[in-house]
């Protein structure tokens, strides 16, 4: 963001001061944010991979100008508007109002399958969550993330996506999309938790969010989820639904009772950022917040090749993407990973840190990479899934997809850097 000063000048009666000029900002100056000046061409040809790109070499720079996000400001504003007309029976809430209505518990464990190094603290879900197929753990962000006091309430929350995968729900005829775990992890040996819908506003109620939620990012009142093929959307924490309807359907009734498939609360949508250059189009694979440099970190999975991008966005103070004079928004860098089957990555003081399901057997890895140097591999979790940065407690948060072997854990960032 580029900023302008107006310096209002007062001019009293007796004319213009004959003192000398002060060079200083007037104090009185009213601050004029401007967009920053776009860096890009309106149309950059997509970068092919180094020829000599090889694993673990670390990452490789890209030209960041390939992978333009837009945003749609008039889809803001009616999502907006549309949470406002909600009636009053559907109550908008905060999260600490649902962090104090927690109804599930976790279990404290003192070890996670694949021996990640350093661990402080580990949990599995409560039984039923940890055996369900179509309910699948993704993204981890937390309080940590959301504000530098890193508490909400005073409560240290942590959020979990988990996307619903129906064909492994007999019988069921709706994709049900993404809930979000609410946890709080304030005691280590008491987390409690719930779960929330993540829901689209519409004109006559909402609809699910059916995206894979591989990655989450929490900035202030928003909750970022990256959508595979498509970029962002943006959730509103603030203004969270409280349901009175049990059913297992979605949105209002025939008597106007609201629904959210038996879920007691929903957490509608607010903005969405979408691919701008669909011929060099990024995958959205996970997410995370790098609170140092004031931007989010993303990427691509890729199973077949080591060619994924990872992505580095630049936040404005008020939590949405930057974006330029010609309203896109552009990534602050771009590389290639030059590693394969990543499920999560985090930034912090220029080290970069992936989580990967390549080893065999369902085994995972932890992937120290810097640009030009080469990978420092780390044993994780099996089954790893996305990565958070606790900056108050120097840890590292990630999660556990496997059947039955789900786990919410933090490792000491002593142990990996």
């Amino acid at each position: 963001m580029v900023r302008f000063f107006l310096v209002i000048a007062m001019l009293g009666c007796s004319g213009p001061s004959t003192g000398t000029v002060d060079a200083t900002v007037d104090p009185d100056a009213v601050v004029i944010d401007a967009p920053t000046p776009d860096p890009c061409a309106p149309t950059v040809a997509c970068p092919v991979a180094p020829g000599d790109l090889v694993q673990g070499g670390g990452l490789r720079a890209i030209d960041r100008c390939a992978f333009p996000l837009a945003f749609d400001e008039t889809q803001r504003t009616t999502f907006d508007m549309r949470i406002d007309a909600f009636p009053a029976t559907l109550a908008r809430v905060t999260l600490a109002d649902v962090a104090a209505d927690l109804n599930r518990a976790a279990t404290k464990v003192t070890s996670v399958p694949g021996n990640p190094p350093g661990l402080r603290n580990a949990w599995m879900w409560q039984s039923g969550d940890e055996s369900v197929t179509y309910w699948i753990p993704q993204g981890v962000a937390g309080s940590f993330d959301g504000n530098s006091s890193g508490l909400v309430g005073g409560r240290k929350l942590v959020l979990v996506s988990w996307y619903y995968e129906i064909a492994n729900d007999p019988g069921s005829t709706a994709d049900k999309g993404v809930r979000i775990a609410i946890a709080d992890v304030t005691n280590p040996a008491a987390v409690a938790y719930r779960f929330a819908l993540l829901v689209s506003p519409t004109a006559t109620g909402f609809d699910a969010v059916r995206v894979h939620a591989g990655g989450l990012a929490w900035i202030g009142d928003r909750l970022y989820v990256p959508v595979t093929t498509g970029g962002f959307r943006v959730f509103d924490l603030s203004r969270i639904l409280k349901l009175t309807g049990t059913a297992d359907t979605l949105g209002p009734d025939g008597n106007g009772v609201y629904n959210a498939y038996g879920y007691a609360y929903a957490i509608p949508e607010l903005e969405r950022y979408i691919v701008g250059n669909a011929t060099c189009a990024p995958r959205f694979s996970f997410v995370s917040l790098d609170r140092g440099a004031s931007s989010l970190i993303s990427g691509e999975y890729d199973a077949a090749s080591i060619r994924g991008r990872l992505h580095r966005w630049p936040l404005a103070a008020n939590g949405e993407l930057e974006r330029t004079s010609t309203g896109r928004v552009v990534p602050t860098a771009a590389w290639i990973m030059g590693e394969s089957h990543v499920q999560g990555g985090l930034a912090h003081q220029g080290t970069y840190w992936l989580s990967s399901s390549r080893p065999a057997g369902g085994a995972g890895e932890l992937d120290r990479v810097r640009e030009g140097a080469a990978t420092v591999r780390l044993p994780w979790s099996d089954s790893p899934e996305d990565l958070a940065f606790d900056p108050q407690g120097a840890t590292v948060w990630s999660v556990s997809e496997g059947l039955n072997e789900r786990y919410l854990f933090e490792v000491a960032l002593t142990a990996v850097q």
